[in-house]
């Protein structure tokens, strides 16, 4: 291939980028399109060929295939292998675009099968199966399959070196690592970035080098290292010559930008956040020529409550929205329009809030709803003519979602049922559920509630499906949880717990609720994780006859609660209480617990918590005095509450003889006894550290806990302090056979993985580091028991923080994990762990060796503040 057209390709691989981003779909690298000049230039079918190029890269992908098919055809009729194996591949990539999943794999599969019998050089073959394998990477990666994508990628990056192209071996790589990164090998995912990163700074400065970096610094931001991608795209931009480089780099920064202000936002850090924004906004401003990142710019303002400005913004941008060919990036931009115009609208707004961060109270330049109906309506129309099944599905989706807005159900309703066939033309999940869900709230805006049900029910089936076969498949289009499926669980389980006639719910609608919290917490698990999770057990497979199990569901007007007890029905209770006036309630408890003099704040918050979560459910439990543990699956801000703080006025829940646990997703912690005496590896880091611009305090008295720990059952030789590093802890873990972790040192857990650490001898292990760390254990196939974190904390300002807990448990296959949730004194920390492994050592499960620890402190101690003994808890399995 001549360097002119390798610059070109190079060119066209970055408007597909550029395409896809602007269309909310996977940066999949989809290099498979430009042909090889040197090959085909003679052939008469290169028109046909280069015709299907122009086509896809406008987004036109029906004529695109169209073209691609009859190229295919001209090359077989003329005897040439290589030629229609190459149309062959492109075809199938146009038809993966289309939802045409069985054609686009025959395409595929059969440029493959030309390929085996191609006469042609070894660099011209090489460099066309390189590109088919590519494709075939990504049909096998769209479809779920991603140990068979990661396989393909590898094999394209090496049929790359061998036909001389370092920049096509350095896509599929990248590729590669997406799907490692998907299959949980985060390290191996990281390092070979790293190697495609430092094969890029080799090369001399030019504007291929900047497109290349702007490449790697997009991917990194898809498998979660904004800081990385940060840096990678900042060099690129800094490297850019040609002016689209340049606007495509600084679209790409923008976008970064972006992700790390939500990032930023969601562990309540405002004034980072804040920073973000701001260089995003000025990134999207200088980036002239990208319309996407106009409209990412105007729907950022509008997020953020500008609306002045984006006002000013959106009276600018419709003229040249209208004017743009037909593609299916123009229909995503004039949906991407719309949205932000019903988001500008005061009284839509206050509607939409699913989709608009804010309402707007008052806007004398707000679009009018006629207004934002013609741009849904032509977007309908240009994605008809483009006989493009997918984005007529989401433009006629959309559109159903504006007449819900404006309150004509019905017209609503029609739309909406036209989308998902669509939809189910291609069968494309991803889109169905979103249409099922506005089938539910259409149902109940009408009165229908069994309708909205089954609506909803169906929406929840289709969504767990999608996130099995797509959950890693790109952070840009993975869901929400907070913004797009978090509402999904809570409106269904919502309109579970109505009841008809003024009837308690049934019991098949208590059960559904349950099911779907659970789902729920899963999917935030695997969202966290980034990978999949097998439950461990059904829920009518945990037989505890001493644990009743809680579920409080925080509902937009009420607590609702769900008891479970052992060999009885469903019992539910509900509290009338604001979601507001509860959020902020649990909030200021879990801030008065951190500080140790505001014991009469906590008492206040703790009493109204216990009022809500425990009384209504008091007699209840009464009635089995059988029940001596209580199990809770918490939802939203109360994860980070310790149940055992709340008070009746004059005692704590702990008191009043129960155990507590907290066990997310009950399916994946199912219950079980340990399997005979613990052999904990132990360990800490006691002396002063600052690592990464952060002040680690001494951690005193960590050698007397261990010493303590080891009077009450069997350890590893501890490894403290300057011995407390990677590769020692790793050397211990594969080495001996321990079931349980005790460790002694810093650390902080988030709802964000990057934020989720703990500190050992000059560095900070993140969260997947030490999940691939632990599992490194020689276990002889038995689970780790415990893991027992006794200095760490969890992030302030952050509502999800324990989820950060939750995912170590899941991911490093803990039965059960014990830590602090603020830094714990010394003194008693060591006496609670001294006695709660007394407890196990005497037969004790877990929850009530725990108990009776917290208990020891108040009453043997003299540590009544609930700010010392409080801050400890336990999740997963309590037995």
């Amino acid at each position: 291939m001549t360097i002119a057209v390798r610059q070109l390709y190079q060119l066209l691989w970055c408007g597909l980028l550029g395409l896809a981003l602007a269309l909310g779909l996977p940066t999949l690298a989809t290099e498979s399109i430009a042909p090889n000049s040197d090959i085909l230039q003679s052939a008469r079918p290169y028109p046909l060929l280069e015709q299907g190029i122009d086509r896809y890269g406008g987004g036109q992908f029906f004529e695109a295939a169209t073209a691609w098919q009859q190229s295919a055809s001209a090359f077989a009729n003329a005897g040439d292998g290589l030629g229609e194996a190459l149309a062959l591949s492109n075809l199938s990539l146009a038809y993966q675009q289309l939802g045409r999943w069985e054609d686009a794999r025959n395409a595929i599969e059969t440029s493959l099968n030309r390929l085996q019998g191609v006469d042609a050089t070894e660099g011209d073959r090489a460099e066309v199966l390189a590109k088919a394998l590519n494709t075939h990477g990504r049909w096998y990666w769209m479809r779920g399959d991603l140990e068979a994508a990661r396989s393909r990628w590898q094999s394209a990056a090496r049929y790359y070196v061998e036909a001389g192209d370092p920049n096509g071996a350095a896509i599929a790589q990248i590729n590669q690592s997406k799907a490692m990164q998907a299959l949980g090998l985060s390290r191996q995912a990281a390092d070979l970035l790293q190697q495609i990163e430092q094969r890029f700074q080799e090369r001399p400065d030019s504007d291929l080098k900047a497109v290349g970096l702007r490449n790697l610094g997009s991917a990194l931001r898809q498998v979660g290292d904004l800081a990385s991608s940060r840096d990678i795209l900042t060099q690129s931009l800094q490297l850019a010559e040609e002016p689209q480089t340049l606007n495509l780099g600084r679209l790409e920064l923008g976008n970064t930008e972006r992700a790390l202000a939500s990032r930023a936002m969601a562990l309540g850090k405002t004034d980072a956040a804040q920073t973000h924004i701001a260089a995003a906004l000025e990134l999207y401003q200088q980036a002239n020529g990208q319309l996407q990142a106009q409209l990412n710019r105007l729907s950022l303002l509008v997020e953020m409550g500008e609306i002045s400005e984006a006002s000013q913004l959106w009276s600018t941008l419709g003229t040249e929205i209208a004017q743009l060919p037909p593609s299916r990036s123009s229909v995503e931009a004039q949906l991407n329009f719309a949205q932000s115009l019903t988001c500008l609208h005061p009284e839509l707004s206050s509607r939409a809030s699913l989709v608009c961060d804010r309402a707007v109270e008052s806007n004398a330049d707000a679009p009018k709803i006629d207004d934002i109906s013609q741009v849904a309506i032509a977007a309908v129309h240009r994605a008809r003519e483009l006989r493009d099944a997918r984005i007529e599905a989401y433009a006629v989706g959309q559109l159903g979602w504006l007449y819900e807005l404006i309150g004509q159900p019905e017209e609503a309703k029609i739309l909406t049922q036209q989308a998902l066939l669509k939809a189910d033309e291609i069968q494309a999940e991803d889109i169905r559920y979103r249409w099922e869900w506005q089938l539910g709230r259409i149902a109940t805006q009408q009165g229908k509630p069994q309708e909205a049900i089954a609506a909803y029910q169906t929406a929840t089936t289709t969504l767990q499906s999608v996130r099995r076969d797509l959950l890693s498949v790109d952070p840009e289009v993975q869901f929400s949880f907070r913004d797009r499926v978090e509402p999904l669980y809570r409106e269904f389980v919502s309109l579970l717990l109505q009841g008809e006639n003024g009837l308690p719910p049934s019991e098949e609608n208590l059960q559904q609720a349950i099911r779907s919290v659970d789902a729920l917490q899963l999917a935030e698990l695997e969202d966290f994780l980034s990978c999949r999770l097998q439950a461990l057990g059904e829920l009518e497979q945990i037989e505890d006859p001493n644990a009743a199990i809680i579920y409080p569901i925080l509902l937009d007007d009420r607590l609702a609660l769900i008891l479970q007890r052992p060999g009885q029905p469903l019992d539910y209770r509900e509290t009338p209480v604001s979601s507001g006036e509860a959020i902020a309630t649990f909030r200021a408890l879990r801030r008065n617990l951190t500080v140790a003099a505001n014991t009469p704040e906590v008492l206040e918050s703790g009493q109204k918590a216990y009022t809500w979560l425990v009384t209504p459910l008091e007699p209840l439990l009464q009635q089995d005095a059988q029940i001596e543990t209580l199990v809770f699956v918490l939802d939203g801000v109360l994860r980070n509450i310790p149940m055992a703080v709340l008070h009746d006025g004059e005692e704590y829940l702990i008191e009043k003889g129960y155990g507590v646990a907290v066990a997310p997703r009950l399916q994946l912690f199912r219950p079980q006894p340990s399997r005979g005496e613990l052999l904990v590896n132990t360990g800490g880091i006691g002396i002063p550290q600052t690592i990464d611009e952060i002040v680690f305090p001494p951690i005193d008295r960590i050698a007397e806990e261990i010493d303590r720990v080891a009077e009450r059952v069997n350890i590893g030789e501890p490894l403290l302090d300057e011995a407390f590093t990677t590769a020692n802890i790793q050397q211990q873990l594969t080495r001996d056979r321990f079931s349980a972790i005790h460790w002694k040192t810093h650390g902080v857990f988030s709802s964000d993985p990057e934020e989720t650490y703990i500190v050992a001898y000059n560095e900070r292990i993140q969260a997947r580091d030490l999940n691939a760390l632990i599992q490194t254990r020689d276990g002889g196939n038995q689970p780790l028991e415990l893991l027992v974190l006794s200095a760490c904390e969890t992030a302030k300002g952050d509502d999800r923080a324990v989820l950060g807990l939750a995912g170590i448990a899941a991911r490093t296959g803990a039965r059960s994990v014990v830590s602090t949730l603020w830094t714990a004194r010394d003194a008693p920390n060591t006496e609670l762990m001294a006695r709660f492994y007394a407890e196990l050592a005497n037969g004790a499960t877990k929850a009530r060796a725990l108990q009776r620890a917290q208990l020891a402190l108040m009453r043997e101690y003299g540590y009544t503040t609930p700010h010392i003994w409080g801050t400890y808890v336990l999740v997963g399995n309590w037995l």
